[in-house]
């Protein structure tokens, strides 16, 4: 498994299980604020992994056009 990959799960999965705490009122007004900021770096890990991969995707994309264009 690609490290992006496991960083990019453990932080989902720990923002998921966030969100459960609290939708079930499992989390104490003292723990809240700890807890969201664990969810803003959990949330910041994500979206710098999403958009490395997008970015991955665009040149791999960029990529197969410039073949097709070779074979056209």
């Amino acid at each position: 498994m690609a490290a992006n990959t496991k960083k990019f799960e453990e932080n989902f999965k720990k923002l998921e299980a966030l969100s459960e705490q609290l939708r079930s009122n499992e989390v104490t007004i003292d723990e809240l604020v700890p807890r969201m900021k664990e969810a803003l770096a959990s949330i910041k890990v994500c979206k710098e992994v999403l958009a490395k991969t997008e970015s991955q995707l665009e040149e791999i994309s960029a990529e197969f056009e410039e073949i097709e264009e070779e074979d056209s």
